[in-house]
């Protein structure tokens, strides 16, 4: 591509990417506030703190309200009345709603599944004048509701799930104070101005080091190495802003595209208007439908056991199927399970191995006994996603 062409293509990938905030990594988040009036007095500041534990105890006790759920439609609002929410399907399309402070907030789906969500457009319509953009106290009471839907809502139906993963983006990705009025993705893509890229998985490469490039508003092309999520560096590749983000602590989503962004933005800075306007529309999809790497053990671990914690150390490759299912190299198979970071594998003979998962580096360490009651040690290492 010549450089003039770069710079029309980057251009109008910017108006895009105006709107549409998606990704942590490269926006401005200012969730300090969500849910706590603080003063900015100083002889407020033990006031401040008091507020601050109370909100955090209202935010364990409090839920939102529903007025309808169903498959079909879901409406309701928090518990303080201050966000009305709806879910339905619309015309072949699923619209997401959140009604605040004179103005409406509406996502528009073509698709939203178990593993994929197919976001068509973000619009913000204003229902007095000036109110055309998120402010902080918008986003304050946006946080309150998905604290209290996050305890409620099921992840695997496609209108609740669309209702979290559109707060998500709202709440975390759309930056305050910054006015818009509609983004169409699915116009931009049959334009050409956004390519729709299937993301690339790289949670087995975290505590590695990889190379990228990426390129500048003036099509210079540059290529840089980091570690992939090393907490050193900011957790490089993570498709969220730095190691964790408000609401959001446990996601560790990496993917290539995140990883490209995340360099450029180090060069350049993170404003998404800027020199990463086409890396960062890039990485929404890995955003919002990577597998969450902490959980994501489907695939190939290299396995270094020895019995008795001592002596000799033994090799196998250990495979972990959709199904729970897995098998080892050697032939012999078992069930296994996942709770928090905690994995357990039970061999069809009785063995059981059961280990804590390094969530950076996809290493796992544990202990196993076999069915006649010997106990032993384990090492692993996350070689792959690919299974045979």
């Amino acid at each position: 591509m010549q450089p003039n062409q770069k710079i029309s293509w980057k251009l109008r990938v910017l108006v895009i990417a105006l709107a549409m905030q998606i990704l942590p990594a490269y926006a401005q988040t200012n969730l300090d506030a969500a849910g706590i009036e603080t003063s900015t007095e100083l002889g407020d500041i033990n006031a401040s703190t008091d507020n601050k534990e109370n909100a955090d105890a209202t935010l364990q006790e409090t839920t939102a309200v529903f007025l309808e759920r169903s498959s079909e439609a879901i409406r309701g609002n928090d518990s303080n009345q201050a966000v009305i929410f709806s879910a339905a399907m619309v015309a072949g399309k699923i619209h997401i709603s959140y009604l605040l402070n004179d103005k409406e907030f509406l996502f528009v789906y073509d698709s939203i599944s178990f593993n994929k969500k197919q976001l068509n457009s973000i619009q913000l319509i204003p229902y007095l004048v000036g109110q055309d953009q998120k402010t902080i106290d918008d986003t304050a009471s946006l946080s309150l509701l998905y604290n209290e839907l996050d305890k409620d809502l099921n992840r695997l139906a496609p209108l609740e799930a669309g209702i979290l993963s559109s707060l998500d983006l709202l709440i975390n990705m759309v930056p305050n104070n910054t006015p818009f009025d509609r983004i169409d993705l699915q116009a931009a893509k049959e334009n050409s101005l956004i390519t729709s890229k299937a993301f690339t998985n790289i949670c087995s490469q975290r505590g590695k080091r990889r190379s990228a490039t990426y390129d500048s508003l003036l099509g210079s092309n540059y290529t840089t190495k980091r570690i992939v999520g090393s907490p050193a560096s900011d957790c490089m590749g993570r498709c969220g802003t730095g190691c964790t983000q408000p609401l959001q602590e446990k996601k560790r989503q990496y993917t290539g595209a995140c990883f490209v962004h995340d360099l450029c933005t180090l060069k350049f800075g993170d404003n998404p208007l800027g020199d990463c306007a086409d890396e960062f529309v890039d990485a929404a999809d890995g955003y919002l439908n990577a597998p969450n790497c902490s959980f994501y053990v489907i695939g190939r671990w290299k396995t270094q056991y020895n019995w008795l914690c001592k002596g000799t150390t033994h090799t196998t490759t250990v495979t972990h199927y959709s199904d729970h299912r897995f098998m080892d190299s050697h032939g012999l198979g078992g069930t296994w399970q996942l709770t928090a970071n905690k994995i357990t594998r039970t061999y069809d003979s009785g063995a059981k191995y059961a280990g804590n998962i390094d969530a950076t580096n996809m290493t796992t360490t544990g202990t196993m006994v076999s069915s006649a009651g010997v106990k032993g040690c384990f090492t692993e290492a996350y070689l792959t996603t690919k299974t045979p």
